[in-house]
């Protein structure tokens, strides 16, 4: 999980937290997102598969996560980004990323609080 004072931490699977860096929390992320995407019981890809119960929760669980990454890089990169004319794209997919979010009512307004402003500016 992510604190905004730029310090991270991530559960492990022995419910050990590990302080970390930004980059490393992102790697953690990321790797345990991939192994999700990449199991057949998580999201089958065979017809006539369903979906295992429980499945919203741990969607919106990858999206809180993914959020805290985007989060990061608004507080720590985006001046990196802006000196780059990257920030128009970075802007283009937190906007697509919230707007989906909140269709399918996968963050809590609680989550996003942190970005309120942001939000509110680009959509």
């Amino acid at each position: 999980y992510l604190y905004f004072e730029r310090q991270y931490f991530w559960h492990n699977e022995h419910g050990q937290r590990l302080y970390c860096s930004g980059p490393l929390y992102t790697d953690y992320v990321t790797s345990y997102i991939q192994e999700l995407l990449t199991d057949e019981k998580v999201f089958p890809t065979k017809v006539g598969s369903g979906f295992p119960k429980g499945f919203v929760s741990l969607v919106q669980k990858i999206f809180l996560l993914l959020f805290r990454i985007l989060v990061h890089i608004y507080w720590a990169h985006y001046h990196q980004a802006a000196k780059l004319d990257l920030h128009p794209h970075l802007n283009t997919l937190f906007k697509h990323f919230i707007i989906f979010s909140q269709e399918f009512a996968l963050l809590e307004d609680s989550d996003t609080a942190v970005m309120a402003s942001l939000i509110t500016a680009l959509c």
